[in-house]
């Protein structure tokens, strides 16, 4: 076996024989079709890699100097997600990544973007790669090929919870977990406690979604919470965590190739109720590791089984539960999964649900009092999702 590199900075993955596809080097033993959306994804990844360190800074990112740079990759990258065609190896585990939900998401940003609205534009664009680090810390538990560069953003300066940032969202997260912990134990009472929660958010996602190691996730924040300077409300938070952290995970051992459908929906019957206001969760009202732990379940079953009965739910479920997640709504990626549902899922009775809390998200991102229409482009897209849902309420 032989090492082969993919561009001059990116890593290495292993190969017996390569060959060069659209200048990016690939296996060679790989079929035709997914040669091709393999060397798109790496393109799409050398794309990701030239905007990331904009994106995890928020000083970066508001300069005027590079908002020509930022503008020109997020149109490539939206042009290169639009451009993949559907292949199976699109819809593996953790994979799954729908290229028309991808493409809405990034017609978004764009939109944003050009309105000058920047800073919804930058928050957007990390609920984007979410929906990357999302898939990606819930496939298997095995080693998948980086395809990142291993170089920092030459002329870019990254603080510690920067470069964290920038680590995890690349899935590096043996090299990104260090530094998150060296951001919480230098943390001081004067330095920011929202990058500071996102930090312990981070671990717990990495813990919880990737590794279902409830134990090490303990051990990692009881370490943590030694910093004496840690606010008060934060340190409730996780000590919250460490309940019921100190016991078990909603489903230990869960493996969604070998679930049944109807075992699934016991599971959720259990743990999800209906009412006219939507799903109510009876275990999971209470802390975000049990709301990380089902929505991770969901995930990876619908995934494992995308022609499940219980698709338009499990989507619709996942979406609220994102919600709780995430108070920010720009930094959900709620309205991606109600897309899907309404794409893949018109005619279930849900689809209509889905549809109405898409609209809600779309007014409140571009619904204000100076301004009270939609851009022509996001209310085209909301009156071809109306119709394709045959939703029959006027929009107000």
């Amino acid at each position: 076996m032989s090492f082969t590199v993919v561009s001059q900075s990116f890593i290495h993955f292993k190969t017996s024989k390569a060959s060069r596809v659209n200048g990016i080097i690939i296996p060679e033993n790989l079929p035709a079709k997914e040669k091709e959306i393999r060397a798109k994804m790496l393109g799409i990844s050398q794309q990701l890699n030239e905007l990331t360190p904009y994106i995890v800074s928020e000083v970066e990112f508001g300069k005027d100097q590079n908002q020509k740079k930022i503008g020109k990759h997020i149109s490539q990258l939206k042009n290169s997600f639009k451009s993949l065609k559907d292949h199976p190896m699109m819809s593996t585990s953790g994979l799954s990544l729908n290229r028309s939900v991808m493409g809405e998401q990034l017609d978004q940003i764009e939109a944003l973007f050009k309105q000058s609205k920047h800073d919804f534009a930058r928050y957007k664009l990390l609920s984007a790669l979410n929906l990357c680090v999302g898939c990606h810390t819930q496939t298997e538990h095995k080693q998948i090929e980086r395809v990142f560069s291993e170089k920092e953003k030459e002329g870019v300066k990254l603080g510690v919870y920067e470069k964290a940032e920038y680590l995890f969202i690349t899935r590096r997260y043996d090299e990104a977990l260090p530094l998150y912990d060296q951001y919480i134990f230098e943390f001081r009472k004067a330095d920011d406690d929202e990058k500071l929660f996102r930090a312990f958010e981070r671990k717990l996602s990495f813990y919880v979604r990737l590794k279902r190691d409830y134990k090490k996730a303990y051990t990692s924040f009881e370490s943590n919470l030694k910093n004496k300077d840690i606010p008060n409300r934060i340190r409730a938070e996780v000590n919250d965590w460490l309940k019921i952290l100190a016991g078990k995970t909603l489903w230990d051992n869960f493996d969604a190739k070998k679930v049944s459908e109807e075992e699934m929906g016991k599971f959720i019957q259990s743990f999800i109720k209906d009412n006219e206001d939507g799903p109510i969760f009876t275990v999971t009202d209470s802390t975000e590791v049990l709301d990380m732990d089902l929505s991770s379940i969901l995930l990876e079953y619908y995934n494992q089984n995308p022609n499940t009965k219980l698709g338009a739910q499990i989507l619709y479920w996942m979406a609220m539960i994102d919600r709780r997640l995430n108070d920010d709504l720009f930094y959900s990626l709620g309205d991606l999964y109600l897309v899907q549902c309404m794409e893949k899922y018109p005619e279930d009775p849900i689809a209509k649900d889905c549809f109405e809390s898409y609209l809600e998200d779309m007014e409140f991102i571009y619904i204000t009092k100076k301004k009270k229409e939609f851009p022509k482009d996001i209310l085209k897209k909301i009156e071809d999702y109306k119709k394709l849902v045959k939703y029959t309420e006027p929009l107000e």
